[in-house]
């Protein structure tokens, strides 16, 4: 009989219990207006607010231990994705380096196409962007590099969701700055 209530219980908790938390749980973790998320301890960007982080640390002020690190957000059906890294060297050659990368790897189909052009952040960081597509989808390919650090950043989606979400897109983009490691 033991073995007969133990299964029974076990039956209970995955089929009932479980599943009924699991529902209460919020998958969605949307940013509000104002937040920063933390790209490395002096590298910040401020996402559009609603959009949804998927990975990455937001910015928490007074914090002695700041996480910082690849970061993955998703709104408007896009996906839009930058990941830091140290690098030296212009922009331009980052750009080139994901290009080749991304297609031999990741991405057989991924090309970089039409013309390349800077982008300067609000406080006067110039990188390089330049539209691909691949059988996921239409994007961008952007690439900053600050302080000895590259930035690596991709957008990506269906082109009617790309094309409505281009100004978002470049939002965040431009909102790229430095601080003080202690003071965001």
């Amino acid at each position: 009989m033991p073995p007969a209530l133990f299964v029974i219980v076990v039956f209970v908790l995955l089929t009932i219990v479980v599943p009924r938390i699991n529902s209460t749980l919020d998958w969605d973790d949307p940013t509000q207006a104002g937040e920063q998320l933390a790209l490395t301890d002096t590298i910040y960007f401020t996402p559009v607010a609603g959009w949804d982080v998927e990975t990455g640390f937001r910015v928490s002020p007074g914090d002695s231990d700041q996480k910082a690190g690849d970061v993955s957000l998703a709104g408007d059906g896009v996906t839009f994705q930058i990941s830091p890294d140290s690098f030296d060297g212009a922009p331009a050659e980052l750009l080139d380096q994901t290009a080749k990368v991304t297609s031999r790897t990741s991405d057989p189909s991924f090309r970089v196409e039409g013309d390349r052009t800077t982008l300067t952040t609000a406080t006067g960081e110039t990188g390089v962007v330049q539209p691909y597509s691949s059988i996921h989808g239409d994007g961008l390919a952007a690439a900053f590099d600050i302080d000895g650090t590259g930035l690596k950043i991709t957008a990506y989606g269906p082109p009617t969701q790309m094309t409505a979400a281009a100004d978002n897109i470049s939002d965040m983009i431009t909102s790229i700055r430095t601080a003080d490691g202690n003071n965001p």
